[in-house]
């Protein structure tokens, strides 16, 4: 996909390609730039920083999730969103609905006589850290995330893990078995 917006965007001058979704790992960072993208987006991981300030039970959902726990939902917007399976997701998932006012309408696509919850109601919840009355959403990689870290220590994992990359794609370059874009 990003070769295709590349390929569209190197027609005109200087439009930067920031690549997202599903970057996990400096070996990800570097594989993007090597393709030509200009940047990365990165989100799920800096939620398990210290700095971070959502509460401690919200990133031991992350830590503590696995693979099968993350799914995709329709939100009540009627867009795709994808989440960390918890008591909140389930209960909506067996039809349960959340009573509601809906005061200020706004998402003109959320009809509150139809829909199961309030998605603002739902995220303000989960970020308070009432997991039980809301739900996290969640990047495609979020369980392989096992620990609370710092922003620094994170950078300097995805620097040390994009640079060695880059290193050994550098050397098999120079040796004719690989190009990097």
């Amino acid at each position: 996909m990003i070769s295709e917006i590349l390929e569209i965007t190197h027609k005109f001058d200087d439009i930067p390609v920031i690549a997202a979704g599903g970057i996990y790992d400096g070996y990800d960072i570097r594989r993007y730039l090597n393709l030509g993208a200009s940047g990365v987006q990165m989100a799920t991981r800096f939620i398990c920083t210290h700095e971070c300030d959502v509460p401690l039970n919200l990133k031991e959902l992350f830590i503590n999730c696995k693979e099968e726990d993350i799914l995709i939902i329709k939100s009540p917007v009627g867009l795709p969103a994808r989440v960390i399976r918890n008591k909140f997701i389930e209960e909506v998932l067996n039809g349960e609905k959340k009573p509601f006012s809906c005061p200020l309408k706004c998402l003109k696509t959320c009809d509150p006589d139809v829909v199961p919850y309030c998605i603002a109601k739902a995220l303000v919840n989960a970020y308070r850290g009432n997991l039980d009355e809301g739900f996290v959403m969640c990047g495609t990689n979020a369980h392989r995330i096992d620990e609370i870290v710092s922003v620094k220590e994170l950078l300097h994992e995805l620097c040390e893990q994009a640079s060695e990359n880059f290193k050994l794609e550098s050397s098999a370059a120079m040796k004719g078995k690989t190009k990097i874009a």
